[in-house]
């Protein structure tokens, strides 16, 4: 029995330390369920790193990008997500996680259950727990957390694209991602949105997605086929 067991506790560990990299292709968004049962939804470029078998005391895993997670509920193994940015640690939760490296930003919104996330760039001590309808987002190193007056954070989800509190240019960065292409901005001023609310259909396709942010934007912009570059002026 004890060789038997060896050989069991042997072969979880070298489940344990095989690692699986997925990552959504730009301008899609994939699906995918882990050993534990948790789902997650990745958004276009997002590339999530996880084990083929949760073995440790915790489910740990790494993203980068933008991913909505469904945890299963397992309370003596917490689930983890590290980032650039924060390690969001969880029992059994819903929260969406948007983590740019490249361009320092990182947000987490929680739908249900709570999180605790862990400062990674700044004060390492720093901690901010998070309940139902309450998000955290790195502003100058600090982690800032505000209550949301809705989740629009997580209708990417479903095909669309939030407009909400979001400023121009993190949301050129979000259209680059959901339609693959390349915006430059060239202008010294950014523009201003003008919606205090609503949302994108993304398989209206950018230009729809350009043009009625013209209706409260002032901008214009022209479009390089050849090079798949679109240019704010």
């Amino acid at each position: 029995v004890g060789i038997g067991w060896g050989y069991v506790s042997y072969k979880e560990r070298s489940w344990a330390n095989l690692m699986t990299r997925v990552a959504a292709p730009e301008g899609q968004r994939i699906n995918l369920t882990l050993q534990d049962g948790t789902n997650v939804w990745l958004n276009s470029g997002a590339e999530i790193e996880y084990p083929s078998l949760f073995a440790g005391n915790s489910r740990q895993v790494r993203l980068s990008g933008e991913a909505l997670f469904d945890v299963a509920h397992d309370e003596e193994h917490p689930f983890v997500v590290e980032t650039f940015a924060s390690e969001i640690t969880v029992l059994g939760t819903k929260f969406n996680v948007y983590a740019d490296e490249e361009n320092g930003r990182f947000t987490t919104t929680l739908a249900e259950g709570r999180i605790r996330a862990k400062n990674l760039v700044g004060n390492r001590q720093e901690q901010v727990v998070l309940n139902p309808n309450e998000m955290v987002r790195l502003i100058n190193g600090h982690l800032v957390p505000s209550r949301v007056a809705d989740l629009d954070a997580l209708c990417w989800t479903e095909g669309y694209i939030n407009i909400r509190n979001v400023a121009f240019e993190e949301l050129m960065e979000r259209f680059e991602n959901a339609y693959d292409v390349h915006i430059v901005i060239d202008r010294a001023q950014l523009p201003s949105i003008g919606y205090a609310s609503g949302k994108i259909r993304i398989s209206e396709g950018v230009d729809f997605a350009l043009h009625l942010l013209q209706q409260a934007c002032d901008f214009s912009y022209t479009k390089d086929e050849a090079t798949n570059t679109i240019t704010i002026r």
